[in-house]
């Protein structure tokens, strides 16, 4: 039984790869507009998908597993790597609020600016679940990090030497991170291969692995 499941997440992990390889050009337009590492959003979906995937084996096995697309949605987040609606939100009032410790800079709000005329709730919705364009799923994931890596910058404790504290805040959300000198990598618990890991150190292993390093080397 043990060797069927290790089998079952590497079949996980690697249509995961696939999605991601797909959507390459839009994770490079997303990583141009906003400066973020692609590598470094590529791992924080892979702890996302593999755990939503995991979860929600048979929505794989009969939907997404043909396809070799990434899920957009689950029973409480949204878009591929799982972001809240609520926390889109944060997203966004950081963006247009330059007092913000998360303040991420005067080039991202206009990335984030809606249309006249539109219903905010519903487009935004609408953004984050749209499974024939991953654009903005993208486009909120890498904002998110930016906006976390400036609090930490402006903090004098900055995180780009390291992923993994990146990857776990992301999961733990902004309430959560406060800059301190030790961070750990910690976030959601995820089972792979029989054995648990966390959100942060999941993604970590991706990112300083050599999967995928052809599409997103850095």
């Amino acid at each position: 039984h043990l060797s069927i499941r290790r089998q079952r997440q590497m079949c996980i992990r690697d249509r995961v790869k696939e999605g991601l390889r797909k959507d390459k050009d839009i994770i490079a337009r997303v990583s141009l507009e906003t400066g973020v590492s692609s590598r470094l959003i590529a791992s924080v979906v892979i702890p996302e998908q593999i755990r939503f995937f995991t979860a929600e084996r048979e929505v794989f096995k009969s939907y997404f597993e043909p396809l070799k697309i990434l899920g957009s949605l689950s029973q409480f987040s949204l878009g591929v790597s799982g972001i809240k609606q609520e926390t889109a939100v944060q997203i966004e009032r950081h963006a247009l609020d330059s007092s913000s410790p998360f303040f991420p800079g005067s080039s991202i709000a206009p990335l984030l600016r809606y249309p006249e005329g539109v219903t905010h709730d519903q487009t935004l919705f609408a953004r984050l679940t749209d499974e024939k364009d991953h654009y903005y799923s993208y486009l909120y994931t890498a904002v998110a990090i930016k906006e976390l890596m400036s609090q930490w910058e402006r903090a004098s404790f900055p995180l780009e030497t390291k992923p993994g504290v990146v990857i776990t805040l992301f999961n733990i959300g902004f309430g959560k991170s406060a800059p301190h000198a030790a961070p750990q990598l910690g976030g959601a618990p995820i089972q792979v291969g029989g054995k648990v890991y966390s959100f942060g150190d999941l993604g970590e292993q991706f990112y300083l692995s050599n999967e995928l390093r052809d599409v997103f080397p850095n």
